[in-house]
């Protein structure tokens, strides 16, 4: 049964990277061990049926591409499966902020000892409830949940806005932008916020992807959308990498695949991009996470543009998305699969080592599900406590979190089946990962395209637009955010919706440089 939802990009080739445990179907929620598999209960006859259902069905949804490889069409995860994974991924976050809080910024340009790791103790799992990279989630959680996944810019700004939490660096700046009544994503753009390349959106994305069951390209979309709060370039890029692999572990046979999603998820150009290029480059290579270590260090170690940090120098603090992106690659590609290993290697890269270990933690968490989460760092979790200045329990998170997974699936086309208590969806199976496209923080003044764009026409459902936008340094492409996950390239786009409502349409321009511009079209459909 495995087979029925495995993509086999990989078959018959050997990878050093680990793979998922190979249990059965039909576990207890009570048990242990990865749920990396679609668990069915079978107690009636109906079960029977539904289960002989997706397997007749499976045989209709594989073709022959005519070079003998099979490709899945849909995948099938059930209610108890769904929940214990992302309960697992907020666990795992919870855990690695709190084992890596310890040693925030205090290692830099050097890796931390293996002597001078912090030995874990249990009840340090609810320090995370007080916790930037956790709680700032809740806002845009707590946004969508009210108002849709289809939320626009406008509806994020004001309830990031309005949040009493402490913040620093990306965030703060562009929450201060926000109150000066700057509006997105004007208050993540480098003329506004200089942190816009800082970590800031990358460890707050976690929930992005875990809202997109196995659906990386809709990760993807919404990362792009609410990362522009308070980040611009990599810094958005960052959001996408991260929510790209947690949509990914889902139905991720191998950590391999998850790191496969995210970085397909960057566009080919960016910096962040070729950082993730040169690390399973260098990981391919057979050198040990250190080696690889020094030759980051060597070759992107002081590139951060952070105007609060000595960037620059050698040894100094550096809070760049993609720098500390690359040491949770690096976790990821040798922690072999083990939770703590991994997290114990991100966390000795250094930097901002609570963040790194909190992202390899709510990746591997996702994909192992809270019931394979070693018992030390779930045993004490009180699910009760509410995260910083919110009124959201971690249950709440996890029910918000829920329902907008359920959201997300129905508008990628997913369909559910309800009976015996419990629901079973059909996931479809994407074929390929498509980026954003190249937006960059130029190094130099540069002036982003002039970019024109309306509605041609409109016919119920249907809409019709064109872009037009002219640039000294050539324009490289056209990306359409139609408002309801679904995105489309070129300066002419046609487009469908499924339901009635109002939607917010973003089109972008980019030069060859990755320089950005944007314009927001509002469009009621009947």
């Amino acid at each position: 049964m495995r087979v029925l939802w495995k993509q086999h990009k990989d078959a018959g080739t050997d990878t050093p990277f680990p793979r998922a445990p190979a249990q059965g179907f039909g576990r207890t929620r009570a048990e242990k061990g990865s749920r990396s598999h679609v668990e069915f209960r079978q107690s009636t006859l109906a079960s029977h049926i539904l289960v002989l259902w997706m397997m007749v069905g499976t045989l209709y949804a594989c073709s022959d591409n005519g070079d003998g490889a099979h490709h899945t069409q849909a995948r099938w995860i059930d209610r108890a499966t769904l929940e214990d994974k992302v309960r697992g991924s907020w666990v795992g976050q919870m855990a690695g902020v709190a084992w890596g809080a310890p040693t925030e910024f205090l290692y830099l340009g050097r890796i931390i000892p293996e002597g001078e790791v912090p030995v874990w103790q249990r009840e340090w799992i609810n320090l995370a409830f007080i916790q930037d990279d956790i709680y700032v989630e809740i806002p845009f959680l707590d946004s969508m949940r009210k108002q849709g996944v289809n939320a626009g810019w406008d509806v994020f700004g004001d309830a990031f806005r309005d949040t009493r939490f402490p913040l620093w660096h990306a965030n703060k700046a562009g929450r201060d932008n926000l109150r000066s009544g700057i509006q997105v994503p004007d208050s993540g753009h480098y003329s506004c916020n200089l942190h816009c390349d800082d970590i800031d959106w990358q460890i707050e994305a976690d929930f992005v992807g875990s809202m997109c069951p196995g659906l990386v390209n809709e990760a993807v979309e919404i990362a792009w959308r609410v990362g522009h709060v308070m980040n611009y370039g990599d810094g958005v890029l960052g959001g996408v990498f991260l929510a790209a692999m947690h949509a990914a572990s889902f139905f991720a046979d191998s950590v391999n695949d998850i790191i496969e999603a995210g970085r397909a998820a960057l566009p080919e150009g960016s910096r962040y991009r070729l950082v993730v290029d040169d690390v399973i480059g260098w990981h391919g290579q057979g050198l040990t996470w250190e080696e690889t270590w020094q030759l980051l260090q060597n070759k992107w170690g002081t590139d951060d543009r952070c105007p609060d940090f000595d960037s620059g120098l050698q040894g100094s603090k550096n809070i760049d998305a993609k720098l500390n992106g690359a040491y949770v690659l690096t976790g990821l590609l040798y922690g072999n699969g083990d939770l703590e290993q991994s997290m114990r290697i991100a966390m000795r890269c250094g930097q901002d080592s609570d963040c790194n270990p909190s992202s390899v933690g709510g990746i591997l968490g996702n994909w192992m599900g809270l019931s394979g989460i070693p018992e030390p760092f779930k045993k004490e979790l009180q699910s009760c406590f509410r995260f910083l200045f919110t009124e959201y329990t971690l249950d709440d998170a996890l029910v918000a979190n829920l329902e907008l997974a359920g959201q997300v699936m129905l508008m990628a086309g997913a369909a559910v089946e309800e009976g015996d208590g419990s629901e079973v969806w059909t996931v479809p199976v994407e074929r390929g990962v498509q980026p954003p496209l190249l937006e960059q923080w130029a190094t130099s003044p540069n002036t982003p395209p002039q970019l024109t764009a309306h509605v041609v026409s409109q016919n119920g459902m249907a809409i019709e637009l064109e872009a037009s936008a002219t640039d000294e340094d050539g324009v490289l492409g056209y990306e359409w955010h139609f408002g309801d996950v679904s995105r489309a390239w070129g300066a002419h786009a046609v487009h469908h919706y499924t339901a009635p409502g109002t939607y917010e349409i973003i089109i972008y321009a980019t030069d060859k440089t990755g320089n950005t511009s944007w314009q927001s079209i509002p469009v009621t459909v009947p």
